[in-house]
């Protein structure tokens, strides 16, 4: 079900609909420890922190191409489900530049029986803790 965001981000809400809030369930989680954001496929993807490219590539634990993202506060961002990275690891990048664009790799599947594009966001602490991305963001 797509539903709007609820004082989010400005960027993460000019990213899509939110199909999936932190702890909702999905079909491989009874909790979910990040949120998904549907798109179409190509839709560009900001970083929504500063921080450093710390790792690019794909996966085989069912998250697809994957981008992650150190913060200034040491906090690691997980974008998944991706189409294409626009950086490498050991870039620097500011809040609102361009990262990445949205896809539906890995295991991607939409309820509405639509392009299952979209993003995975997941966002941990330096114990690897994960938090609510909208909480973290909305103070952005």
């Amino acid at each position: 079900m797509y539903a709007p965001f609820k004082k989010p981000n400005s960027l993460l809400k000019k990213l899509g609909n939110l199909t999936t809030p932190f702890g909702g369930k999905t079909r491989g989680e009874n909790f979910h420890q990040g949120l998904d954001v549907a798109n179409k496929s190509g839709t560009t993807i900001p970083a929504l922190s500063s921080g450093v490219i710390t790792g690019v590539g794909a996966t085989n634990n069912g998250f697809g191409n994957v981008v992650t993202l150190k913060d200034t506060n040491g906090n690691t961002h997980q974008y998944s489900h991706l189409q294409k990275a626009f950086k490498r690891p050991g870039q620097i990048v500011k809040k609102g530049q361009p990262i990445a664009s949205m896809g539906n790799s890995g295991n991607s599947y939409s309820e509405s029986g639509n392009d299952s594009s979209h993003l995975d966001l997941r966002i941990s602490n330096s114990y690897g803790r994960y938090f609510n991305p909208l909480t973290y963001l909305k103070n952005k």
